[in-house]
Protein backbone atom coordinates (compact mmCIF):
# COMPACT_ATOMS: atom_id res chain seq x y z
CA UNK A 1 0.00 0.00 0.00
CA UNK A 2 1.45 3.33 -1.05
CA UNK A 3 -0.96 6.03 0.08
CA UNK A 4 -0.21 9.70 0.05
CA UNK A 5 0.53 10.94 3.56
CA UNK A 6 -0.72 14.39 2.67
CA UNK A 7 -4.09 13.00 1.62
CA UNK A 8 -4.43 11.01 4.84
CA UNK A 9 -3.31 13.97 6.94
CA UNK A 10 -5.87 16.21 5.25
CA UNK A 11 -8.61 13.66 5.92
CA UNK A 12 -7.69 13.33 9.59
CA UNK A 13 -7.35 17.08 10.20
CA UNK A 14 -10.66 17.78 8.46
CA UNK A 15 -12.36 15.08 10.52
CA UNK A 16 -10.93 16.43 13.78
CA UNK A 17 -12.04 19.95 12.81
CA UNK A 18 -15.59 18.72 12.24
CA UNK A 19 -15.56 16.94 15.60
CA UNK A 20 -14.22 20.05 17.37
CA UNK A 21 -16.86 22.29 15.81
CA UNK A 22 -19.64 19.91 16.78
CA UNK A 23 -18.37 19.54 20.35
CA UNK A 24 -18.12 23.34 20.63
CA UNK A 25 -21.80 23.64 19.70
CA UNK A 26 -23.05 20.89 21.99
CA UNK A 27 -21.56 19.22 25.07
CA UNK A 28 -19.86 15.89 24.89
CA UNK A 29 -22.67 14.11 26.70
CA UNK A 30 -26.01 15.63 25.69
CA UNK A 31 -29.29 13.94 26.19
CA UNK A 32 -30.29 11.63 24.62
CA UNK A 33 -27.05 9.58 24.76
CA UNK A 34 -25.09 9.57 21.49
CA UNK A 35 -22.74 6.61 22.00
CA UNK A 36 -23.54 5.15 18.58
CA UNK A 37 -22.58 8.43 16.89
CA UNK A 38 -19.18 8.58 18.55
CA UNK A 39 -18.52 4.89 17.87
CA UNK A 40 -19.30 5.51 14.18
CA UNK A 41 -17.06 8.60 14.00
CA UNK A 42 -13.99 7.16 15.70
CA UNK A 43 -14.33 3.77 14.03
CA UNK A 44 -14.27 5.53 10.66
CA UNK A 45 -10.95 7.15 11.59
CA UNK A 46 -9.25 3.93 12.74
CA UNK A 47 -8.09 2.56 9.36
CA UNK A 48 -6.68 5.87 8.01
CA UNK A 49 -4.89 6.48 11.31
CA UNK A 50 -3.34 3.02 11.17
CA UNK A 51 -2.11 3.63 7.60
CA UNK A 52 -0.65 7.03 8.50
CA UNK A 53 1.16 5.64 11.54
CA UNK A 54 2.54 2.72 9.54
CA UNK A 55 3.90 5.05 6.85
CA UNK A 56 5.36 7.54 9.32
CA UNK A 57 7.22 4.90 11.33
CA UNK A 58 7.89 2.47 8.45
CA UNK A 59 6.05 -0.38 10.10
CA UNK A 60 5.70 -3.61 8.15
CA UNK A 61 2.53 -5.65 8.10
CA UNK A 62 -0.87 -6.00 6.47
CA UNK A 63 -3.32 -3.27 7.54
CA UNK A 64 -6.37 -4.93 5.98
CA UNK A 65 -7.64 -6.18 9.38
CA UNK A 66 -8.15 -2.53 10.39
CA UNK A 67 -11.03 -2.43 7.88
CA UNK A 68 -12.96 -4.23 10.61
CA UNK A 69 -13.43 -0.82 12.22
CA UNK A 70 -15.33 0.33 9.10
CA UNK A 71 -17.65 -2.63 9.67
CA UNK A 72 -18.19 -1.41 13.25
CA UNK A 73 -18.81 2.11 11.89
CA UNK A 74 -21.51 0.83 9.52
CA UNK A 75 -23.25 -0.98 12.37
CA UNK A 76 -23.03 2.14 14.57
CA UNK A 77 -24.50 4.31 11.79
CA UNK A 78 -27.46 1.95 11.54
CA UNK A 79 -27.93 2.09 15.31
CA UNK A 80 -27.71 5.92 15.34
CA UNK A 81 -30.27 6.22 12.55
CA UNK A 82 -32.63 3.77 14.24
CA UNK A 83 -32.44 5.73 17.48
CA UNK A 84 -31.91 2.54 19.43
CA UNK A 85 -29.39 -0.26 19.64
CA UNK A 86 -30.78 -3.60 18.41
CA UNK A 87 -30.38 -6.25 21.05
CA UNK A 88 -29.62 -3.72 23.76
CA UNK A 89 -26.20 -3.83 25.41
CA UNK A 90 -25.21 -7.01 23.58
CA UNK A 91 -25.26 -5.33 20.14
CA UNK A 92 -21.84 -3.70 20.12
CA UNK A 93 -20.03 -6.74 21.64
CA UNK A 94 -21.53 -8.87 18.86
CA UNK A 95 -20.41 -6.35 16.26
CA UNK A 96 -16.94 -6.39 17.78
CA UNK A 97 -16.84 -10.18 17.54
CA UNK A 98 -17.89 -10.01 13.88
CA UNK A 99 -15.18 -7.43 13.21
CA UNK A 100 -12.64 -9.60 15.02
CA UNK A 101 -13.71 -12.56 12.87
CA UNK A 102 -13.16 -10.39 9.79
CA UNK A 103 -9.69 -9.39 10.98
CA UNK A 104 -8.72 -13.01 11.63
CA UNK A 105 -10.35 -14.19 8.41
CA UNK A 106 -8.42 -11.86 6.13
CA UNK A 107 -5.22 -13.17 7.71
CA UNK A 108 -6.10 -16.86 7.46
CA UNK A 109 -7.79 -17.13 4.03
CA UNK A 110 -4.65 -16.61 1.93
CA UNK A 111 -2.84 -19.34 3.88
CA UNK A 112 -5.66 -21.83 3.22
CA UNK A 113 -5.30 -21.54 -0.54
CA UNK A 114 -8.99 -20.99 -1.19
CA UNK A 115 -8.37 -18.42 -3.93
CA UNK A 116 -10.05 -15.63 -1.98
CA UNK A 117 -7.83 -12.79 -0.84
CA UNK A 118 -8.22 -10.89 2.42
CA UNK A 119 -8.94 -7.54 0.74
CA UNK A 120 -11.57 -9.12 -1.48
CA UNK A 121 -13.36 -10.61 1.52
CA UNK A 122 -13.12 -7.30 3.43
CA UNK A 123 -14.57 -5.35 0.52
CA UNK A 124 -17.44 -7.83 0.15
CA UNK A 125 -18.29 -7.68 3.85
CA UNK A 126 -18.06 -3.88 3.90
CA UNK A 127 -20.35 -3.71 0.84
CA UNK A 128 -22.90 -5.84 2.68
CA UNK A 129 -22.56 -3.84 5.91
CA UNK A 130 -22.95 -0.43 4.27
CA UNK A 131 -25.87 -1.69 2.17
CA UNK A 132 -27.55 -2.80 5.40
CA UNK A 133 -26.80 0.58 7.01
CA UNK A 134 -28.32 2.37 4.01
CA UNK A 135 -31.45 0.23 4.25
CA UNK A 136 -31.72 0.85 7.99
CA UNK A 137 -31.35 4.62 7.50
CA UNK A 138 -34.00 4.63 4.77
CA UNK A 139 -36.39 2.63 6.93
CA UNK A 140 -36.11 4.97 9.91
CA UNK A 141 -35.93 8.27 8.03
CA UNK A 142 -39.65 8.94 8.48
CA UNK A 143 -39.32 8.52 12.25
CA UNK A 144 -37.06 11.58 12.52
CA UNK A 145 -39.29 14.61 12.18
CA UNK A 146 -36.53 17.22 12.58
CA UNK A 147 -33.63 15.21 11.13
CA UNK A 148 -35.33 13.37 8.27
CA UNK A 149 -33.23 15.15 5.63
CA UNK A 150 -29.99 14.29 7.45
CA UNK A 151 -30.94 10.62 7.75
CA UNK A 152 -31.84 10.45 4.05
CA UNK A 153 -28.45 11.95 3.15
CA UNK A 154 -26.78 9.43 5.44
CA UNK A 155 -28.66 6.61 3.70
CA UNK A 156 -27.49 7.88 0.30
CA UNK A 157 -23.86 8.09 1.47
CA UNK A 158 -24.00 4.57 2.88
CA UNK A 159 -25.48 3.39 -0.41
CA UNK A 160 -22.68 5.08 -2.37
CA UNK A 161 -20.15 3.43 -0.04
CA UNK A 162 -21.73 0.02 -0.69
CA UNK A 163 -21.59 0.63 -4.46
CA UNK A 164 -17.95 1.72 -4.24
CA UNK A 165 -17.03 -1.43 -2.32
CA UNK A 166 -19.03 -3.52 -4.81
CA UNK A 167 -17.13 -1.90 -7.67
CA UNK A 168 -13.84 -2.79 -5.99
CA UNK A 169 -15.02 -6.37 -5.57
CA UNK A 170 -15.97 -6.61 -9.26
CA UNK A 171 -12.67 -5.13 -10.35
CA UNK A 172 -10.73 -7.54 -8.15
CA UNK A 173 -12.73 -10.52 -9.42
CA UNK A 174 -12.24 -9.42 -13.02
CA UNK A 175 -8.43 -9.49 -12.83
CA UNK A 176 -6.64 -12.23 -14.79
CA UNK A 177 -6.00 -15.35 -12.73
CA UNK A 178 -2.26 -15.26 -13.50
CA UNK A 179 -1.88 -11.83 -11.94
CA UNK A 180 1.11 -12.19 -9.61
CA UNK A 181 -0.47 -10.08 -6.88
CA UNK A 182 -4.10 -9.16 -6.41
CA UNK A 183 -4.19 -5.48 -5.49
CA UNK A 184 -5.99 -4.36 -2.37
CA UNK A 185 -9.62 -3.64 -3.22
CA UNK A 186 -9.40 -0.34 -1.34
CA UNK A 187 -6.14 0.77 -2.99
CA UNK A 188 -6.62 -0.13 -6.64
CA UNK A 189 -6.15 3.45 -7.76
CA UNK A 190 -5.41 6.76 -6.15
CA UNK A 191 -8.75 8.04 -7.41
CA UNK A 192 -10.66 5.22 -5.70
CA UNK A 193 -8.79 5.81 -2.46
CA UNK A 194 -9.48 9.54 -2.62
CA UNK A 195 -13.17 8.89 -3.29
CA UNK A 196 -13.36 6.50 -0.33
CA UNK A 197 -11.70 8.97 2.02
CA UNK A 198 -13.92 11.79 0.76
CA UNK A 199 -16.96 9.57 1.27
CA UNK A 200 -15.86 8.75 4.82
CA UNK A 201 -15.37 12.47 5.50
CA UNK A 202 -18.90 13.17 4.27
CA UNK A 203 -20.22 10.32 6.40
CA UNK A 204 -18.49 11.76 9.48
CA UNK A 205 -19.95 15.21 8.76
CA UNK A 206 -23.44 13.78 8.26
CA UNK A 207 -23.26 11.62 11.38
CA UNK A 208 -22.27 14.67 13.42
CA UNK A 209 -25.11 16.61 11.81
CA UNK A 210 -27.44 13.77 12.84
CA UNK A 211 -26.15 14.12 16.40
CA UNK A 212 -26.84 17.85 16.35
CA UNK A 213 -30.28 17.34 14.85
CA UNK A 214 -31.17 14.69 17.44
CA UNK A 215 -29.93 16.96 20.19
CA UNK A 216 -32.03 19.83 18.80
CA UNK A 217 -35.05 17.53 18.57
CA UNK A 218 -34.48 16.48 22.19
CA UNK A 219 -34.26 20.11 23.30
CA UNK A 220 -37.45 20.87 21.39
CA UNK A 221 -39.18 17.91 22.99
CA UNK A 222 -37.99 18.92 26.44
CA UNK A 223 -39.10 22.50 25.80
CA UNK A 224 -42.56 21.28 24.75
CA UNK A 225 -42.75 19.10 27.86
CA UNK A 226 -41.77 22.05 30.05
CA UNK A 227 -44.34 24.25 28.33
CA UNK A 228 -46.99 21.55 28.75
CA UNK A 229 -46.11 21.19 32.43
CA UNK A 230 -46.14 24.96 32.87
CA UNK A 231 -49.52 25.19 31.14
CA UNK A 232 -50.85 22.34 33.27
CA UNK A 233 -49.53 24.03 36.42
CA UNK A 234 -51.03 27.33 35.31
CA UNK A 235 -54.37 25.67 34.64
CA UNK A 236 -54.24 23.99 38.04
CA UNK A 237 -53.40 27.34 39.62
CA UNK A 238 -56.32 28.96 37.79
CA UNK A 239 -58.64 26.21 38.99
CA UNK A 240 -57.38 26.61 42.55
CA UNK A 241 -57.67 30.40 42.40
CA UNK A 242 -61.18 30.18 40.97
CA UNK A 243 -62.17 27.66 43.62
CA UNK A 244 -60.65 29.88 46.31
CA UNK A 245 -62.39 32.91 44.86
CA UNK A 246 -65.76 31.14 44.99
CA UNK A 247 -65.37 29.97 48.58
CA UNK A 248 -68.45 30.70 50.68
CA UNK A 249 -66.18 32.21 53.37
CA UNK A 250 -64.58 35.65 53.36
CA UNK A 251 -60.86 34.94 52.91
CA UNK A 252 -57.80 37.12 52.32
CA UNK A 253 -54.23 36.18 51.45
CA UNK A 254 -51.55 38.67 52.49
CA UNK A 255 -47.79 38.79 52.22
CA UNK A 256 -45.57 39.01 55.26
CA UNK A 257 -45.40 42.81 54.89
CA UNK A 258 -49.20 43.13 54.92
CA UNK A 259 -49.78 43.51 51.18
CA UNK A 260 -53.08 42.02 50.06
CA UNK A 261 -52.45 39.38 47.39
CA UNK A 262 -55.86 37.79 46.95
CA UNK A 263 -59.42 38.16 48.19
CA UNK A 264 -62.32 35.76 47.78
CA UNK A 265 -65.61 36.90 46.31
CA UNK A 266 -67.31 36.76 49.71
CA UNK A 267 -64.55 38.91 51.22
CA UNK A 268 -64.91 41.48 48.45
CA UNK A 269 -68.67 41.60 48.99
CA UNK A 270 -68.25 41.90 52.74
CA UNK A 271 -65.69 44.70 52.33
CA UNK A 272 -67.80 46.52 49.70
CA UNK A 273 -65.57 45.57 46.76
CA UNK A 274 -62.42 47.47 47.66
CA UNK A 275 -59.51 48.03 45.28
CA UNK A 276 -56.85 45.75 46.77
CA UNK A 277 -54.11 46.52 44.22
CA UNK A 278 -50.87 47.30 46.09
CA UNK A 279 -52.81 48.02 49.27
CA UNK A 280 -51.91 47.06 52.80
CA UNK A 281 -54.23 45.34 55.21
CA UNK A 282 -54.20 48.44 57.44
CA UNK A 283 -55.66 50.47 54.59
CA UNK A 284 -58.92 48.49 54.74
CA UNK A 285 -59.60 48.85 58.46
CA UNK A 286 -59.87 51.94 60.65
CA UNK A 287 -58.57 50.12 63.72
CA UNK A 288 -57.38 46.67 64.71
CA UNK A 289 -56.74 45.02 68.06
CA UNK A 290 -55.21 41.59 68.79
CA UNK A 291 -57.43 39.49 71.04
CA UNK A 292 -55.42 36.28 71.13
CA UNK A 293 -53.00 34.14 69.23
CA UNK A 294 -53.64 34.53 65.51
CA UNK A 295 -56.89 36.45 66.13
CA UNK A 296 -57.62 40.14 65.60
CA UNK A 297 -60.68 42.34 65.93
CA UNK A 298 -60.98 45.12 63.41
CA UNK A 299 -63.30 47.98 62.51
CA UNK A 300 -64.32 48.37 58.90
CA UNK A 301 -66.15 51.37 57.49
CA UNK A 302 -68.45 50.93 54.54
CA UNK A 303 -68.75 53.58 51.84
CA UNK A 304 -72.02 54.76 53.45
CA UNK A 305 -70.13 55.42 56.73
CA UNK A 306 -71.62 52.39 58.43
CA UNK A 307 -69.27 50.79 60.96
CA UNK A 308 -68.87 47.04 60.90
CA UNK A 309 -66.98 44.87 63.38
CA UNK A 310 -64.93 42.01 62.00
CA UNK A 311 -63.00 39.20 63.63
CA UNK A 312 -59.95 38.01 61.67
CA UNK A 313 -58.50 34.53 62.16
CA UNK A 314 -55.01 34.22 60.72
CA UNK A 315 -53.10 31.15 59.57
CA UNK A 316 -49.43 31.36 58.63
CA UNK A 317 -48.37 29.67 55.39
CA UNK A 318 -44.76 29.05 54.32
CA UNK A 319 -44.13 28.81 50.58
CA UNK A 320 -40.85 29.14 48.74
CA UNK A 321 -39.05 30.42 51.81
CA UNK A 322 -41.53 33.29 52.25
CA UNK A 323 -44.27 33.77 54.81
CA UNK A 324 -47.88 34.41 53.88
CA UNK A 325 -51.03 34.77 55.94
CA UNK A 326 -54.42 33.25 55.21
CA UNK A 327 -57.11 35.30 56.90
CA UNK A 328 -60.75 34.44 57.46
CA UNK A 329 -63.09 37.38 58.08
CA UNK A 330 -66.11 36.79 60.30
CA UNK A 331 -68.74 39.42 60.99
CA UNK A 332 -69.32 40.33 64.63
CA UNK A 333 -72.58 41.69 66.02
CA UNK A 334 -72.23 45.38 66.72
CA UNK A 335 -71.11 45.93 70.28
CA UNK A 336 -70.42 49.36 71.67
CA UNK A 337 -67.86 48.05 74.15
CA UNK A 338 -65.85 46.45 71.34
CA UNK A 339 -66.09 49.67 69.33
CA UNK A 340 -64.83 51.70 72.29
CA UNK A 341 -61.99 49.23 72.83
CA UNK A 342 -60.92 49.56 69.20
CA UNK A 343 -61.17 53.34 68.85
CA UNK A 344 -60.41 54.56 72.36
CA UNK A 345 -58.59 52.04 74.52
CA UNK A 346 -55.95 51.31 71.88
CA UNK A 347 -54.87 54.99 72.07
CA UNK A 348 -54.55 55.29 75.86
CA UNK A 349 -50.76 55.17 75.79
CA UNK A 350 -50.27 57.82 73.07
CA UNK A 351 -48.47 60.78 74.80
CA UNK A 352 -49.50 63.57 72.42
CA UNK A 353 -52.77 62.16 71.09
CA UNK A 354 -56.31 61.84 72.32
CA UNK A 355 -59.18 60.00 70.69
CA UNK A 356 -62.74 59.34 71.63
CA UNK A 357 -66.36 58.78 70.70
CA UNK A 358 -69.24 61.26 70.65
CA UNK A 359 -72.90 60.37 70.49
CA UNK A 360 -75.29 61.84 67.96
CA UNK A 361 -75.73 64.96 70.15
CA UNK A 362 -71.93 65.49 70.35
CA UNK A 363 -71.93 64.46 73.98
CA UNK A 364 -68.77 62.71 75.15
CA UNK A 365 -69.32 58.96 75.25
CA UNK A 366 -65.76 57.69 75.71
CA UNK A 367 -62.33 59.28 75.66
CA UNK A 368 -58.77 58.03 75.79
CA UNK A 369 -56.42 58.91 78.63
CA UNK A 370 -54.84 61.72 76.64
CA UNK A 371 -58.08 63.69 76.83
CA UNK A 372 -58.14 63.47 80.60
CA UNK A 373 -54.52 64.57 80.84
CA UNK A 374 -55.38 67.55 78.68
CA UNK A 375 -58.38 68.67 80.77
CA UNK A 376 -57.29 67.46 84.20
CA UNK A 377 -56.16 70.88 85.53
CA UNK A 378 -59.28 72.56 84.14
CA UNK A 379 -62.22 70.16 84.35
CA UNK A 380 -62.53 67.14 86.62
CA UNK A 381 -65.55 65.90 84.67
CA UNK A 382 -63.78 65.58 81.31
CA UNK A 383 -65.51 62.27 80.58
CA UNK A 384 -68.98 63.78 80.36
CA UNK A 385 -70.67 66.80 78.86
CA UNK A 386 -70.80 68.43 75.44
CA UNK A 387 -67.66 68.23 73.38
CA UNK A 388 -67.93 71.83 72.17
CA UNK A 389 -68.04 73.15 75.72
CA UNK A 390 -64.86 71.26 76.57
CA UNK A 391 -63.13 72.75 73.55
CA UNK A 392 -64.09 76.26 74.67
CA UNK A 393 -62.47 75.54 78.01
CA UNK A 394 -59.25 74.66 76.25
CA UNK A 395 -59.22 77.46 73.68
CA UNK A 396 -60.70 80.90 73.17
CA UNK A 397 -60.88 80.41 69.36
CA UNK A 398 -64.66 80.46 69.36
CA UNK A 399 -64.84 81.13 65.64
CA UNK A 400 -62.72 78.08 64.88
CA UNK A 401 -64.83 75.91 67.17
CA UNK A 402 -68.00 77.16 65.46
CA UNK A 403 -66.45 76.44 62.08
CA UNK A 404 -65.63 72.88 63.22
CA UNK A 405 -69.18 72.44 64.53
CA UNK A 406 -70.77 73.68 61.32
CA UNK A 407 -68.40 71.62 59.17
CA UNK A 408 -69.28 68.28 60.75
CA UNK A 409 -72.97 69.14 60.58
CA UNK A 410 -72.86 69.50 56.78
CA UNK A 411 -70.10 67.02 55.83
CA UNK A 412 -68.83 63.62 56.82
CA UNK A 413 -65.50 64.93 58.07
CA UNK A 414 -64.28 68.15 59.62
CA UNK A 415 -60.86 69.39 60.67
CA UNK A 416 -59.87 72.31 62.85
CA UNK A 417 -56.93 73.98 64.56
CA UNK A 418 -57.20 75.49 68.01
CA UNK A 419 -54.73 77.68 69.86
CA UNK A 420 -54.71 76.51 73.45
CA UNK A 421 -54.92 78.93 76.31
CA UNK A 422 -51.80 77.44 77.90
CA UNK A 423 -49.84 77.68 74.64
CA UNK A 424 -49.30 75.36 71.75
CA UNK A 425 -51.94 74.06 69.43
CA UNK A 426 -54.50 71.30 69.16
CA UNK A 427 -55.40 69.62 65.86
CA UNK A 428 -58.97 68.28 65.95
CA UNK A 429 -60.53 65.87 63.42
CA UNK A 430 -64.12 64.64 63.47
CA UNK A 431 -65.48 61.74 61.44
CA UNK A 432 -69.18 60.94 61.09
CA UNK A 433 -70.09 57.25 61.31
CA UNK A 434 -73.21 55.09 61.68
CA UNK A 435 -74.10 51.95 63.53
CA UNK A 436 -75.78 49.06 61.66
CA UNK A 437 -79.15 50.40 62.85
CA UNK A 438 -78.21 53.80 61.34
CA UNK A 439 -77.61 55.69 64.58
CA UNK A 440 -75.04 58.43 64.24
CA UNK A 441 -71.90 58.70 66.31
CA UNK A 442 -68.67 60.59 65.83
CA UNK A 443 -65.05 59.62 66.08
CA UNK A 444 -62.79 62.38 67.31
CA UNK A 445 -59.01 62.45 67.01
CA UNK A 446 -56.85 65.16 68.56
CA UNK A 447 -53.13 65.82 68.37
CA UNK A 448 -51.14 68.22 70.52
CA UNK A 449 -48.72 70.31 68.50
CA UNK A 450 -46.21 72.71 70.05
CA UNK A 451 -45.28 76.06 68.53
CA UNK A 452 -42.27 74.66 66.68
CA UNK A 453 -44.27 72.02 64.80
CA UNK A 454 -47.33 74.22 64.42
CA UNK A 455 -46.54 75.46 60.93
CA UNK A 456 -46.10 71.92 59.58
CA UNK A 457 -49.26 70.63 61.24
CA UNK A 458 -51.30 73.66 60.19
CA UNK A 459 -50.42 73.36 56.49
CA UNK A 460 -52.84 70.51 55.55
CA UNK A 461 -55.70 72.18 57.39
CA UNK A 462 -55.03 75.57 55.81
CA UNK A 463 -54.88 74.03 52.36
CA UNK A 464 -58.16 72.15 52.83
CA UNK A 465 -59.86 75.24 54.21
CA UNK A 466 -58.72 77.40 51.29
CA UNK A 467 -60.03 74.74 48.92
CA UNK A 468 -63.44 74.84 50.62
CA UNK A 469 -63.52 78.64 50.49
Amino acid sequence: MNLSSDLLLFFLLASLALIALDVARYPIAPRPPDYAVWVAVFSTLAHPVAILVAERFALAGDLTPFLAFDLIAAAAIAAAAAGRVPGGKAFFPLVFLVALALAIGVQQLPTRGLGVTGPLMAALLLCTAFAGAAAECSRHARLHAMSQRVVIILALLCGVGALLQLMMVLVAVGLPPNTPEVPDARTLTTTAISLWLLLKLLIISTVLALRSAKHGAWLDRVARQLVDKANASTNDLLVVSQAFYQLPAAMLVTADDGRILFASAQARRQLSYPDTTDRLLEDLFLAAQPIGQQQVRALFERPDRQAELVQIRMTSVECGGQSYHLMQLDKLPFDYDILRSLLVDTHNDAPHEASGLLDHHFAIAAMADGWFRLLDPIDRYAGAGMFWDKLRLLSDNDSEISHLENGIATANEAHGWLLLRRGGGLSVSLRKMKTPDYKLFYRVQMTLVDDVARAGADAPYAASREARL
